[in-house]
């Protein structure tokens, strides 16, 4: 009998991590020449129209279009992140640099391929520069202080799904 509830567990919970990966639970961004799958719980900003480069702020929790404008755009959208949540920040500088800065992404990526400083606006974040078609992105991932690995999870898909659309 063990066993076999056991088994039943596992399946359950096999099929509900399926469905959590389905279209039923993500959404696709678009916007600029790029797009992306995302969580359908966590919440968008939309790129901000006034800064240069244009940026926009993926998140966890909920985010506004006012927390990505002025002085390092961004940053107050970083700065509420909850203690287990993450925020992603993704600045398009489209082909102003075209360098060897900005690489092709893994296929699959990972914390560790990411460099984790002190950056000037955004504090401490894990930065990673890359190319998407003729896109050039520097993402910017904060994490709060108790993040499940279910949200780090998340956060990295994000960035394995960002397409170039032109």
């Amino acid at each position: 009998m063990t066993a076999r509830l056991l088994y039943s567990a596992a399946t359950v919970a096999a099929v509900l991590s399926l469905a959590a990966c389905g279209g039923a639970r993500t959404a696709t961004f678009r916007d600029r020449g790029l797009t992306f799958d995302y969580p359908r719980a966590w919440s968008v900003s939309g790129f901000s129209p006034a800064v240069l480069p244009p940026r926009l702020v993926v998140a966890s929790y909920d985010v506004t279009p006012a927390q990505v404008t002025g002085d390092c755009a961004g940053s107050d959208a970083l700065a509420n992140v909850p203690h287990d949540g993450a925020g992603l920040l993704l600045i398009d500088y489209g082909t102003a640099f075209s360098s060897s800065r900005f690489r092709s992404l893994p296929r699959h990526l990972a914390l560790g391929e990411f460099t984790r400083g002190n950056y000037e606006c955004f504090g401490d974040t894990y930065m990673l520069r890359f190319k998407a078609g003729r896109h050039d992105i520097q993402a910017h991932l904060k994490l709060g202080n108790r993040p499940s690995p279910g949200t780090i999870q998340r956060a990295l898909h994000i960035l394995d799904s960002v397409e170039s659309s032109r």
